[in-house]
């Protein structure tokens, strides 16, 4: 909580006094000649550093790329103002840092993108660029004399303002010179292959990274040209403004890189709403490659049963070693493997994404996994609630076949007998007996008409051995009022025509009983992969489905087929019940094996 007010300072600070610099370096050189577009560049280079360098590291301060990019441009506007200043010291200071800049710009490069070297190759580069410009330029130092076009504003004569000269030599400082020359080229050369080689070896999220520190490798190049030519005499004013130019882009596109993955991270919101759709595992890879720009990157799934990581085909995969350009991101959930992420090593470098991007995975592997544990449950419910319906007809069935061979046998065979003892009996017996003998028969009579009515009530064989269109006409024939009947017939399953058949039922019980109605219409046709049901009367209509457990037990019926019922009852308007029934019915599991 102390350290990040203290850092904020002081980067407020370096803001000030690189602007301040700047302005120093325009006041300085405007004193010596007007003003011109190098000279503007020249200030704008150092600028660029320092403004791209603290903003990178504000934002990444554990990166130390933003500190370098700080110090690379403090020292171009350090250097540059020192030698406006006809101070002996301080002159010979500027002229050291001046030179001193350019080993602080190529660690900068070869230390992308995580502020560190990473090889021998890189520290050995740096090496020759310090060596060019600490004790060779000490050495040139003590040889060199300042020309008059190097005097400060203000200064005639400046031969006394190099600190360190011990013999002024023209000819030692020109062959010093040129050997810090030739090893600025040299190591200049080396730069641009080592980078141009880590830049064909990386992949695509890496290179596209490293383009604008590829590019400023490659600005080196006409920089030791300038000055090699400059050595013989040569000045292309025009070459070195095209050097402050690409100095002045580097630090722009490397934080311009750096802001792209920060708006890579905000695209994890629209990762996050495509992951939610649930895709197929190529789907998941290509949402994530996008998220990330790593079209290498892989998903890998933990096989617990196996032990290993697998692909989306079940494929074993293996995970990468370290120092192999690529990294894992594992997604655990409770402490057990779920799935890892190998992705380009890169990508490290914002940590943040890769979190980011790890937790929308996580939640749609956890969503994945929810949600196929309520589809279980949920097809397990239906699966249940089909048995119990499927168990409650086959009861059905078997209630109406024992009272059909059983007590309507025996009623009938009572009726019989009755009928049989009052013929017997005759008109001579007694007038007492015959009564009873005729009040016997016409109740066993009634008791059957009753058992054959609660029998259809329950399932009726007409159902079964005729099918559905017979028995609807049936119990069309049995209300009591006028029901005309549009059915074929067509034999469908027996789960399928028993909710049909008690559709019926119910609808014209209920108009019956309640709707006050003269007529029915019954229609039933059999569609595609449908049956469609419909029952209308010209009653009363306000017909309430809550009121009431009928038509409450159909719906909850005909949702175990995957069926659906609506009502249209308006008062005064009818009532019209439209029932809809899948053809195509799966096999319930039997009750005996539950």
């Amino acid at each position: 909580m102390i350290g990040r007010p203290t850092s904020n300072r002081v980067r407020a600070l370096l803001l000030i006094a690189a602007g301040a610099l700047g302005l120093g370096m325009l006041v300085g050189k405007a004193q010596l000649a007007p003003l011109d577009l190098g000279t503007l560049l020249e200030v704008l280079v150092g600028w660029s550093f320092v403004a791209c360098g603290v903003l990178l590291w504000t934002r990444r301060p554990a990166n130390r790329l933003g500190l370098l990019m700080t110090l690379v441009g403090m020292l171009w506007l350090v250097g540059r103002t020192m030698t406006l200043v006809p101070i002996p010291a301080v002159f010979t200071v500027g002229i050291w840092l001046t030179d001193l800049w350019a080993a602080a710009f190529v660690l900068f490069l070869l230390a992308f993108p995580g502020g560190r070297l990473a090889s021998r190759a890189d520290r050995a580069i740096v090496g020759i660029f310090l060596f060019v410009a600490v004790p060779l330029e000490f050495l040139w130092l003590l040889f060199w004399e300042p020309a008059a076009s190097a005097c400060p504003p203000g200064v005639a004569s400046c031969s006394r303002l190099n600190a360190l000269t011990i013999v002024p030599d023209a000819s030692a400082a020109h062959v010093i010179d040129t050997i810090q020359r030739i090893g600025f080229s040299t190591g200049a050369a080396l730069l641009v292959i080592v980078i141009g080689r880590r830049w064909l070896r990386s992949s695509g999220p890496a290179r596209r990274q490293m383009v604008p520190v590829l590019a400023g490798a490659l600005a080196i190049l006409p920089q030791a040209a300038s000055w090699m030519l400059f050595t013989i005499g040569i000045k292309l004013e025009p070459l070195q403004n095209l050097v402050f130019l690409t100095q002045i882009v580097i630090p722009v596109a490397v934080l311009s890189a750096m802001v792209r993955a920060r708006m890579a991270r905000a695209g994890v919101a629209d990762l996050v709403v495509e992951l939610g759709q649930t895709p197929t595992p190529a789907r998941l890879r290509d949402a994530l490659a996008n998220a990330l720009g790593d079209r290498s990157l892989q998903v890998a799934y933990w096989a617990p049963t196996q032990g290993r990581f697998v692909d989306a085909a079940g494929v074993s995969m293996a995970l990468p070693e370290d120092g192999a350009g690529q990294a894992v991101t594992m997604l655990e959930r409770n402490g057990v493997r779920e799935a890892a992420i190998i992705h380009d090593a890169i990508l490290l470098e914002d940590p943040g994404l890769i979190a980011s991007v790890a937790s929308a995975m996580r939640l749609a592997v956890e969503n994945d996994r929810l949600t196929s544990e309520v589809e279980a449950q949920l097809q397990e419910v239906r699966a249940s609630r089909a048995r119990i319906v499927e168990a409650g007809d086959r009861e059905r069935r078997r209630i109406e076949r024992d009272l059909h061979d059983g007590a309507q046998q025996r009623l009938v065979s009572l009726s019989l007998e009755l009928r049989f003892a009052r013929s017997a009996l005759g008109d001579s017996g007694d007038p007492g007996v015959r009564r009873s003998l005729d009040r016997a028969a016409d109740e066993v009579l009634a008791a059957l008409g009753e058992l054959r009515d609660l029998a259809l009530g329950i399932h009726p064989l007409i159902l079964t051995e005729a099918g559905l269109g017979p028995a609807v006409e049936s119990l069309a024939d049995r209300t009591s009022i006028d029901v005309s009947v549009d059915i074929g017939r067509e034999r469908y399953s027996p789960a399928v025509e028993g909710a049909a058949y008690f559709v019926v039922s119910e609808a014209l019980a209920n108009v019956t009983k309640y709707a006050k109605a003269t007529k029915a219409i019954v229609r039933v046709r059999g569609l595609d992969d449908h049956l469609s049901i419909e029952i209308e009367d010209d009653g009363i209509g306000g017909a309430d489905p809550r009121a009431g457990t009928g038509l409450r037990g159909l719906a909850d019926r005909l949702a175990a087929l995957d069926g659906t019922i609506t009502i249209e009852s308006p008062i005064g308007g009818g009532t019209r019940i439209s029932a809809q029934i899948p053809t195509i019915q799966p096999t319930p599991v039997p009750v005996s094996a539950l």
